[in-house]
């Protein structure tokens, strides 16, 4: 149970609540947080400068988040091995790649939201480079 505890239930966590609370954030709500805050440290910065940034920070969010989750299925896949295996990574990355897979065609069902090929690249991209950095750290265990 401690080993579950500690190793799945992070990943089950982001998965299942945390991820889709933060996914569920519309651009116009972020949008409403973010501009003023751009606003008070850029008070020169025009609207469409100011909605550019925006538009950069929720990508690179994602971009984040994703890498967050294939780094925490990486680790719950390791579990308590000392030994690197590559099927990790693969497992890792298949998953990432679906999960996003499966949030973008979730959000085409939502009126307000809209799924994207763009958007799902930018989740793989974010995924993809963070399983290249642990494979990269950890190769010469393998």
């Amino acid at each position: 149970m401690i080993y579950f505890i500690y190793y799945w239930l992070p990943l089950l966590a982001w998965m299942l609540f945390i991820f889709p609370t933060n996914d569920s954030l519309t651009a116009d709500s972020t949008f409403s947080i973010i501009v003023p805050v751009l606003k008070w440290f850029l008070p020169d910065a025009s609207q469409p400068a100011l909605e550019t940034i925006h538009g950069l920070i929720r990508k690179f969010s994602h971009f984040l988040g994703y890498g967050f989750l294939a780094y925490l299925l990486f680790r719950a896949f390791r579990g308590k091995s000392r030994i690197f295996r590559h099927k990790w990574i693969l497992y890792a990355g298949l998953i990432s790649v679906g999960y996003g897979l499966l949030d973008e065609f979730f959000q085409t069902l939502i009126t307000s939201r809209t799924g994207s090929f763009y958007d799902w690249m930018i989740d793989v991209a974010g995924a993809i480079s963070v399983l290249v950095i642990i494979y990269h750290k950890n190769k010469a265990k393998g």
